[in-house]
This record gives C-alpha cells, sequence and structure tokens, in this order.
C-alpha cells in the first residue's frame, strides 16, 4: 500500500508550480483523490470527479458518496484521502476521512 508521504512527494512539484500564481484568492487544486486506499484500490481513483467538484474554491465541503463514486473494493470499509494545494502557496495539503468514508464530508480549505 503507498504511503501518504509517498503521495506528498509526488505532488511538491504541481503545489510549487501553483505557488508561482497570482491570484487574489487562494484557490484550491486537488492534486489527487483516492477513495479506499486502506483497500489498496487504484491511486487517484475519484481525482477527476473531486476536482469537478472542488477545483477553484476557497472552500469545498464534499460529502462522500459511494453511489457516484461506485464501489472499487467491494466488502472493504473505505477511507478517502485528498492531497490538494492553494494558489500562492507552496505546501501541499491532506484532508481525509476513515473507512467507511460513505456519508461523511471531508473538508478542504484554503482560507487563513
Amino acid at each position: 500500500m503507498k504511503s501518504i508521504q509517498h503521495l506528498l512527494r509526488l505532488s511538491i512539484v504541481v503545489a510549487a508550480t501553483l505557488a508561482g500564481a497570482s491570484a487574489a484568492a487562494a484557490n484550491l487544486t486537488v492534486l489527487t483523490a483516492w477513495y479506499g486506499q486502506s483497500c489498496n484500490t487504484q491511486h487517484g481513483n475519484v481525482t477527476a470527479h473531486m476536482k469537478s467538484r472542488c477545483d477553484g474554491k476557497e472552500t469545498c465541503q464534499y460529502v462522500v458518496d459511494a453511489v457516484q463514486l461506485g464501489d472499487p473494493a467491494p466488502g472493504c470499509a473505505k477511507n478517502l484521502v485528498v492531497l490538494y494545494a492553494c494558489q500562492g502557496n507552496a505546501s501541499v495539503r491532506l484532508s481525509q476521512v476513515g473507512a467507511e468514508a460513505n456519508g461523511k464530508t471531508v473538508a478542504l480549505t484554503c482560507t487563513p
């Protein structure tokens, strides 16, 4: 199973690029979103879905919905791990909810 630290290292280059962007608001960009990391599912399997819901916002309250996301590991309690960055800030942020994540809310924020 890939570790969170490994994912953070993979995201540093993207975050550094975002840090150089100028913007009035610190808008967030989802770098990777992984539903079922606890079950060793495909890394980044819900990145596009999370990006469509959260990119460009200052905050995003995302409710995990297994019906929309599908079930990448039947019979296994899945968590949700999201790595994201904020414009103007080189650090990568982590937000996650434990298994079973279905019905829980993950909060992403770029506000001070």
